[in-house]
């Protein structure tokens, strides 16, 4: 490949990646033409992309931009996913596809500037993505008012039974006489 043809594919990644700070690296070799197809039609349904990507060229094209402590750690057969919500949303829908894609293999991910290696990328998939932890935040914040509200009520329950048992008691001693 010419060095002018080089600066051109180097220059079009670095647009497309130069303000990402999150994206997943896998390893997808020897995946049949149909599966990808079908692989990369679910990443797009749900906003991702998925792009094999020329390492030393990856590497140029994010020099000193965020991504640039993932393609560092790059080698080999390389495949870029990025999008979604957030890279932990990707990682689970690359689990959702492992057994679908034996050959598939999370390699390494960058999240919110932090590097996790392929020890550590398996954990992404495990990790609740955001609207979960807003649901966890909101489900904690609430759970102290839901509490004071049940024994707030409960006092007046009981009071409210107490007194329906005493007007009870008096409307049977009034039969009675």
């Amino acid at each position: 490949m010419s060095k002018p043809v080089k600066d051109m594919i180097a220059s079009e990644l670095s647009g497309r990646y130069s303000t990402l700070e999150s994206a997943l690296w896998v390893e997808m070799v020897g995946v049949d033409g149909l599966t990808n197809n079908q692989f990369r039609r679910a990443l797009n349904d749900r906003k991702m992309r998925l792009e094999i990507v020329k390492t030393s060229l990856f590497r140029r094209a994010v020099n000193g931009k965020p991504l640039s402590r993932l393609a560092e750690s790059m080698n080999g057969p390389s495949a870029v996913i990025t999008g979604g919500e957030s890279v932990i949303d990707v990682a689970k829908l690359v689990e959702e596809w492992a057994p679908k894609i034996p050959k598939l293999k999370m390699r390494g991910a960058l999240l919110e500037g932090e590097y996790l290696d392929e020890s550590r990328v398996g954990t992404l998939a495990k990790m609740p993505n955001r609207a979960e932890l807003l649901s966890m935040i909101s489900g904690q914040a609430l759970a102290p008012a839901g509490k004071l509200a049940a024994a707030i009520n409960s006092g007046g329950a009981r009071i409210a039974g107490c007194v329906k048992s005493l007007i009870e008691k008096l409307e049977k001693g009034e039969a009675a006489a």
